[in-house]
């Protein structure tokens, strides 16, 4: 799949996948603004994934795999998806299908339009600080998702449908999610003073890194001096401050070079680059590669 554009995965295509579903067991409701996944989900899938091109969502995908397996890449990386996880997927992100097993079970929810949220009240997982996320839960939170889901199931099967109900509904689960991904993440991370520095300072860098390449902005940022969060960043990670500002600049070109059919001179220009030739000695200093030649897979 690499080269190939990606296609919007929106409600349109879900909708073509819906005309072209012949199987009976499928538990799936769509509309304009939402859709709820309530049982298998192989075939749906498989509609998806046979198209063998890479799929690019600009809205919101919240889900738990209850069975089977799925394979895949999110955002460039290698996923592996297996029974009791609960994933998240987020506008800007691409997906490059590769398989799913026979007995694939997914419950989830999609959300083609607004958040359910006021402004100022919107969790963190879903500011936009986060594309993507796959976790493995415990049985009971497990069992809480599934839950949500199977209420907001019922939701809409009532005539009429209560959409302030349903709207609340999908805001609790939401504030699960980030509840979920917060704990997850805490269990990562060491409580020490500077492994917090060292992740807000990853955090800026995945937020800004397309206008910001150097480090001054993230120390100031931070209130910290540069040799201070350098060192710091060295001793938590074993890489250079400028090593991690340079792989996710180097990671937003490759998503843009493989995905888009922008220029390099567009992309240099997005990437703020001084000119194209330096963005294209940039990275080829990194990859070893001109954009062009990492463009046609060479």
């Amino acid at each position: 799949m690499n080269g190939q554009r990606p296609e919007h995965f929106d409600r349109f295509l879900i909708l073509d996948a819906l005309e072209h579903n012949t199987d009976p067991t499928l538990e799936f409701f769509f509309n304009t603004d939402f859709a709820v996944l309530h049982g298998p989900g192989t075939s749906l899938f498989n509609y998806f994934f046979n198209r063998k091109v890479p799929l690019l969502i600009n809205d919101y995908r919240m889900g738990l795999v209850t069975r089977g397996e799925i394979f895949g890449r999110i955002n460039l990386i290698e996923r592996h998806i297996t029974a009791g996880t609960m994933a998240f997927v987020g506008p800007g992100s691409i997906v490059e299908p590769i398989s799913v097993s026979p007995d694939l079970q997914i419950k989830g929810v999609a959300l083609f339009n607004d958040l359910p949220f006021t402004v100022g009240k919107v969790p963190v997982l879903f500011n936009g600080s986060v594309r993507d996320f796959q976790i493995q839960v415990e049985t009971s939170q497990q069992v809480i998702i599934s839950q949500f889901i199977e209420s907001l199931w019922l939701m809409v099967h009532a005539s009429p449908l209560c959409r302030e109900a349903f709207d609340d509904q999908v805001a609790a689960l939401m504030h699960y999610y980030n509840h979920l991904f917060s704990l997850d993440a805490e269990r990562k991370v060491s409580p020490s003073h500077v492994t917090d520095i060292f992740n807000r300072f990853i955090q800026l860098v995945n937020n800004h890194v397309r206008r910001e390449h150097k480090l001054g902005y993230y120390a100031d940022r931070m209130c910290l001096t540069q040799r201070y969060l350098g060192s710091v960043v060295r001793e938590v990670s074993g890489a250079t401050a400028k090593e991690w500002i340079d792989r996710a600049l180097v990671t937003e070109a490759k998503v843009m070079l493989k995905h888009s059919d922008k220029s390099v001179a567009q992309i240099a220009d997005e990437l703020h680059f001084p000119s194209p030739s330096f963005f294209s000695k940039y990275f080829r200093r990194l990859t070893g590669f001109t954009p062009a030649e990492y463009r046609l897979g060479k």
